[in-house]
């Protein structure tokens, strides 16, 4: 090997380390992508206080002193009338709760209140985003959900899109030895490990051994005992399908009340705009789990 080519090697060598330790170093950067908000007032979107009219701002504090925005969309019901279920929805990793509209007119539309979250350091949520940041902000949103309340699990519904899916996923998997399970589980391009992923965007380094936040939602869906639904676009280029295919696969077949796990492909539809492209599909899946909670009452 002659000193053209060592020199050559070793400048290779030097500026792939040089890569790795900086992406390594800003993998947060990457990862998340916050948009903070002070204050982020509900009342201040008015189409969404015309779905929900009696809609409020809401903070939760996390076990770890931290204190995260949140709404509480709701609409009063007649006297006669069964409660509402409620939706806890975790949006994925860009933005902040205020930016998930369209979300809020399909959860509208089949006649459901939410609980929508920022994660720590979204919005107008304190702290810094980390992977336990976000679980104790999921911890946060069943406690609120559960406790002062007063839903039931069966009565709650748990929801995420991309890396809201992973929150979910986890969620779920923190009620297994609970005696009552949520009504489901149902997630939207999203993925089986950020490990995962990561290899498949970066393939040229060694991501399992510098990924810091590694979310592994395949190794928690196993232990899931609630119905689930996963929904995923065949044309999604930044969380491929067979991520999402991996985390289904994953899941138990049946749910711990007999209901199989559903697969739902929306064809030719990428990562963004999902509700845009594939709103009346989304709609349709929700709806259906909404009818199958009201046969079980």
């Amino acid at each position: 090997m002659g000193p053209f080519i060592r020199r050559s090697l070793k400048i290779l060598l030097v500026a792939y380390t040089l890569v790795a330790v900086l992406l390594g170093f800003f993998q947060r950067k990457l990862l998340y992508h916050p948009r903070k908000e002070k204050p982020l007032l509900v009342e201040a979107d008015l189409a969404l206080m015309k779905l929900y009219p009696d809609a409020k701002d809401v903070r939760l504090t996390c076990a770890d002193g931290i204190k995260i925005g949140a709404w509480l969309l709701t609409k009063t019901v007649g006297p006669d009338d069964d409660r509402r279920p409620l939706i806890i929805y975790f949006h994925g990793n860009a933005n902040n709760r205020a930016s998930r509209a369209p979300w809020y007119q399909i959860f509208a539309e089949i006649e459901a209140d939410v609980l929508a979250i920022d994660y720590h350091g979204y919005g107008d949520s304190e702290g810094t985003m980390t992977e336990g940041g976000m679980y104790q902000s999921c911890d946060a949103a069943w406690g609120y959900a559960t406790e002062e309340l007063q839903y039931a699990p069966s009565e709650i519904i748990l929801a995420g899109t991309s890396l809201g899916g992973a929150a979910a996923v986890y969620t779920a998997a923190q009620q297994t030895d609970s005696v009552k399970q949520p009504a489901a589980l149902v997630v939207t391009a999203t993925f089986s490990s950020m490990v995962d992923v990561a290899a498949s965007l970066y393939p040229w380094l060694p991501v399992s051994s510098i990924l810091v936040d590694r979310y592994p939602s395949a190794d928690r869906i196993s232990n899931v005992k609630c119905p689930i639904v996963i929904i995923h676009g065949n044309a999604d280029r930044l969380v491929h399908t067979k991520h999402g295919q991996t985390l289904f696969d994953a899941a138990p077949a049946k749910s711990e009340s007999g209901q199989p796990k559903r697969w739902k492909t929306l064809d030719g539809i990428g990562h963004n705009g999902l509700v845009r492209l594939a709103g009346t599909q989304i709609q349709q899946e929700f709806q259906s789990v909404i009818d199958n909670l009201k046969q079980q009452r």
